[in-house]
């Protein structure tokens, strides 16, 4: 007979990769608050998620990576670790309308429980951006400039008064701007997409550092409106940009 008086299992028996979207709703929430809000939503959810050792035993469920304050996500992936064995509808029963506000559940996948975690796995990540200040013409021409560059050298902010120098050039790995009507004519924002170098190992580059070096090129400064994360890719996922 099964011991149950001593709650719930640390033995892990299923890990599920859930994929999910970070709306308005939660674009300001920081991420030790998300992370809670998840912790109760699957208890309250009913999932038998695993806990981890030590005197304050938690959920074991690990994000690839935090989203920055304000940014929106739109194939975000954490990985939960299970007790014991569920189906894919009866988790996705579980998981539908019990997320945290303003977070919505894209695709669920079971993966095998050596696999390396999925912030292991990072290579890349997809980023859409809106952008006031300069026409679509103006920044497609700018975000060539970057591209074609051997080295953009900057700093980066570090602390109170510091600041460490990197090459932002490496990390930026595709950029381009979507067609649409002239944002200086039309009062619309202008959208860029862009693809940045994203691993433990390697650094990751960040949108509003791109955003700057355009504004440098362009000779003036731009107004970033919006950041969304498209996806995050493993190394394995690198497929040629899209169209």
């Amino acid at each position: 007979m099964v011991d149950r008086s001593r709650g719930p299992s640390s033995e892990a028996r299923q890990r599920w990769r859930v994929v999910f979207a970070r709306d308005a709703a939660a674009r300001f929430l920081a991420h030790l608050d998300a992370v809670t809000q998840w912790e109760r939503a699957l208890r309250r959810a009913g999932v038998p998620v695993t806990l981890s050792q030590g005197n304050t035993p938690r959920p074991k469920l690990a994000f690839a990576a935090p989203l920055p304050l304000g940014m929106l996500g739109e194939r975000e992936l954490v990985d939960v670790v299970l007790a014991e064995r569920l189906t894919l509808p009866s988790l996705r029963a579980r998981l539908e309308g019990q997320l945290p506000a303003g977070y919505r559940l894209i695709d669920l996948f079971d993966v095998w429980l050596g696999e390396p975690a999925a912030a292991s796995r990072l290579a890349a990540a997809d980023y859409r951006v809106a952008l006031r200040g300069a026409s679509a013409a103006e920044l497609a021409g700018a975000g060539q400039k970057l591209l074609g560059a051997d080295s953009l050298e900057r700093a980066r902010p570090k602390g109170e008064g510091r600041s460490v120098a990197y090459d932002l050039r490496p990390l930026l790995l595709e950029l381009n701007v979507v067609d649409a009507p002239d944002p200086v004519a039309s009062g619309a924002p202008a959208s860029a997409r862009m693809r940045l170098r994203h691993a433990q190992e390697g650094g990751a580059g960040r949108p509003e550092e791109v955003v700057l070096a355009l504004g440098e090129a362009l000779g003036r400064e731009l107004e970033l409106e919006l950041v969304v994360r498209e996806r995050l890719l493993a190394a394995d996922e690198l497929t040629r940009w899209p169209a």
